[in-house]
């Protein structure tokens, strides 16, 4: 995260999280108020880590040097775990998201 006010290069990365304690407040809320749960998440390491947990169907990207969410996949927690590299700035990955998202007929 970044400084209020602080000057950006436009190098920066995205940010990015490896806890799951984020997506567990934001289920935990939402049960709470008997709102309706997610059927899908998709997000960083941490929170769909923290989804499959949970049980929810979750979809994410991951960094190579992050296991986590790619054994999450293997032992079926995880729907689908998109390998790239989270130090590389996010407007270099429109034409996976485009594409991710014409798959998935989200497109607009």
């Amino acid at each position: 995260m970044r400084e209020p006010g602080a000057r950006t290069t436009g190098n920066e990365t995205g940010v990015h999280t490896h806890s799951p304690l984020p997506i567990r407040i934001a289920l935990g809320a939402a049960a709470d108020s008997g709102g309706p749960l997610p059927e899908l998440v998709i997000g960083d390491h941490g929170w769909v880590c923290g989804a499959g947990q949970l049980g929810i169907a979750a979809i994410g990207l991951a960094d190579s040097d992050d296991p986590a969410p790619f054994v999450g996949e293997a032992e079926g927690r995880l729907s689908v775990v998109v390998p790239l590299d989270d130090a590389v700035r996010p407007d270099y990955y429109r034409p996976l998201t485009r594409y991710v998202l014409n798959r998935a007929c989200l497109s607009q």
